[in-house]
């Protein structure tokens, strides 16, 4: 395919005429937007690809985890909370108050978009009566769990953060909420975020910026920022997330917290509002990794115990390098590069590769997702593009600019990188990039620069977290250390497909021995 950015321009101009002169106006907009991604694009058009034209992930299937042992959980809190529950210990009532003050105290956070205190507590007075009768509530007995709004919860109006859209009533949950409900979790309200999951900022016009509770003049990331703001508020230890760029680990880096992005296909998304449906990944933010795991069992209808395991000796890391540490911000790379000592110590085997592939991948997931996300709220564009805020309108619209040759040649870049990230794998156990370039940046800022490279922020904060969206790997972002202001640092482990559970014993691993050495620094 030959390289012609100045087709670009053209045939914006012709969608405009297309749509009719109302959008006239939109195309200096586009072009702006579309302009800082002309080199990438030109790459990908450029781009000699070996895969087939169909790359979209297969859905995983959860892996075994040869070599390794149970372990007993820490006491982490949602885990202690089921635990004290499910032992008559705590009532969940007692728990569901403490979660409701804070929830109060948090009040001008933006983190919901709806609370019902008196259905939180009827929830939480129901898993009493049946733990007094010595009925098991489940695994998440008593836990609050807090779900983003793009997904119906029964009782809850179903928005997506959008006023563009009528909201409707959910008069059932979603297959995934079910399971939790079933497993005795208090479904704790429905969270705020970017809206129409279109975004890293969680800045909703409609139902005001989500604030960052760690870091409150720092964006809390997105598009799921209000439920990486309610675990980090300590209102509820776990949440719902959705994950198409980046959208669970990019708050929890942002906020301090865990996010874990399972395999491609392991999380059911049936119900949950689509951005792009290749890219879409559904998965739990949490305070601890072991309570990501409890809570990851029960989204994919796990047997107890088949994701809280232990290895049984170092796990060895391969570090990418290369594109990831071409754009990094120095106290980045210097704490990565503590974190890589500590793993030394630990008797961890540690190598690094680079892998070129991934210069493509930021491409590929831009027409990818700008294709498929404008198919997907075409809806909106057509009949209330007025309502959008202006940089999810623009998003959008400039979505509709891409040629069916632009997102075919994406797919096939799929699969290449793909399967330049297995071979550099090879045979140790995860990948580990940071999660984030940079520390969280300002609220209120749209561009980004680090080390003297200027990007929109949506492209800087998901460039080392949306290629493993495009090829459907597993991701966790574990809080690492901070910078000299404070701000939290994340590194991400990755994992083959399905192997879900070796990288979260992965994580394990890695933040017990960040733990260890916090309390010998105290």
């Amino acid at each position: 395919m030959a390289t012609d950015t100045g087709r670009f321009p053209q045939f914006i101009a012709a969608v405009a005429a297309l749509r009719g002169e109302r959008e006239a106006a939109r195309v200096d907009a586009w072009q702006q937007r579309l302009s800082w991604s002309y080199n990438d694009l030109a790459a990908l058009a450029d781009a000699r690809p070996a895969g087939l034209p169909i790359a979209v992930p297969e859905p995983a299937q959860p892996g075994h985890v040869p070599g390794y042992r149970p372990e007993e959980r820490a006491e982490a809190s949602a885990t202690r909370i089921a635990a004290r529950v499910r032992r008559g210990e705590q009532r969940a009532a007692d728990v569901a108050q403490q979660s409701l003050d804070a929830a109060h105290a948090w009040r001008h956070a933006n983190l919901f978009t709806a609370l019902d205190a008196d259905d939180v507590l009827s929830q939480a007075e129901r898993i009493d009566r049946e733990a007094g009768r010595g009925v098991d509530p489940g695994p998440l007995a008593g836990v609050p769990f807090a779900v983003k709004d793009l997904m119906p919860v029964a009782g809850y109006a179903l928005t997506g953060g959008t006023r563009g859209r009528p909201a409707r009533m959910a008069d059932r949950d979603a297959p995934v909420v079910e399971r939790l409900r079933r497993a005795g979790a208090i479904i704790f309200g429905v969270t705020n975020l970017h809206e129409v999951a279109f975004g890293v900022t969680s800045a909703n016009p409609h139902f005001g910026t989500v604030v960052n509770p760690r870091h409150p003049e720092r964006i809390p990331g997105g598009s799921s920022g209000g439920s990486g703001g309610v675990v980090a508020a300590g209102i509820a230890p776990l949440a719902i997330g959705t994950d198409t760029g980046g959208s669970i680990r990019i708050p929890a880096a942002c906020c301090g917290v865990v996010g874990f992005k399972p395999s491609y296909g392991v999380v059911d998304t049936t119900d949950v509002l689509p951005l792009a449906w290749s890219l879409d990944h559904v998965g739990p933010l949490s305070a601890t990794v072991d309570d990501a795991a409890l809570a990851f069992e029960v989204m994919a209808r796990l047997a107890p115990g088949t994701a809280s395991h232990a290895f049984d000796r170092p796990p060895s890391f391969v570090l990418l390098r290369g594109f990831v540490s071409d754009v990094l911000d120095a106290d980045v790379e210097r704490c990565m590069g503590e974190v890589e000592a500590g793993w030394h110590r630990a008797g961890a085997r540690v190598t690094a590769v680079a892998v070129d592939a991934l210069r493509l991948a930021t491409a590929a997931q831009f027409v990818t997702l700008g294709s498929e996300a404008a198919a997907a709220n075409a809806d909106l564009l057509s009949a209330a593009p007025g309502s959008l805020g202006e940089d999810v309108r623009t998003r959008l619209e400039m979505g509709q600019c891409f040629l069916a040759t632009d997102y075919v040649q994406a797919q096939r870049i799929r699969r290449d990188v793909r399967d330049a990230l297995m071979q550099a794998l090879g045979d140790a156990d995860v990948l580990v990039t940071p999660t984030l370039p940079c520390v969280p940046p300002p609220a209120g800022q749209s561009v980004v620069s680090v080390r003297g490279q200027a990007m929109p922020i949506a492209g800087m904060m998901t460039r080392l977290t949306s290629p493993f969206n495009m090829t459907g790997l597993p991701a966790l972002s574990i809080p690492c250390g901070f910078d000299p202001q404070g701000l939290p640092i994340s590194v991400q482990i990755i994992g083959r497909p399905g192997d879900d559970a070796r990288v979260l014993a992965a994580g394990r691993w890695v933040e017990a021995r960040l733990t260890r050495t916090a309390s010998a620094e105290e």
